[in-house]
């Protein structure tokens, strides 16, 4: 017999489909080993290489960022505070301005109502002097036109 004609001897229950999912297996096979160069090992390393060496400088920029932050943090802290402080003094700066606003309103109004009182006592002593000078005057009248001694 010749080569083509000896055949392994299959076991009797395997089927055609377990032949062809192995046959598709060593194709799988061969194609991974082709697809792979004999260099990849050190391609992977190198990549690697290069993605500690990213991820340390990462590190690095993201400490840096977070003494930064908190620089920033402390400043901001620092102006709330200053801002706090100088808005309570001017709010106790403008509670003594209305407190001293609403004293000298009282005051004013007081001087109001004593000049009110007072112009009211000139107006009644001037009506009391120009009383007289008016009766006075038409008495002088009624003697010039009606002659009367």
């Amino acid at each position: 017999m010749s080569e083509q004609q000896i055949k392994e001897p299959v076991a009797p229950y395997t089927t055609a489909a377990i032949e062809i999912e192995e046959k598709a297996r060593e194709q799988a096979r061969e194609i991974v080993q082709i697809q792979f160069p004999p260099y990849f090992e050190r391609f992977l390393e190198e990549r690697d290489r290069r993605f500690s060496s990213d991820l340390a400088h990462l590190r690095v920029e993201i400490q840096r960022i977070r003494e930064e932050l908190g620089v920033l943090r402390a400043e901001m802290d620092r102006r709330f505070a200053e801002a706090k402080e100088e808005r309570e003094s001017l709010r106790a700066e403008m509670d003594r301005r209305f407190v001293e606003a609403k004293e000298e309103r009282k005051s004013l109004r007081e001087d109001i109502l004593r000049l009110e009182q007072r112009m009211d006592t000139h107006l009644r002593w001037i009506l009391g002097l120009l009383f007289s000078v008016i009766l006075g005057i038409l008495a002088i009248i009624f003697r010039v036109f009606f002659g009367v001694p």
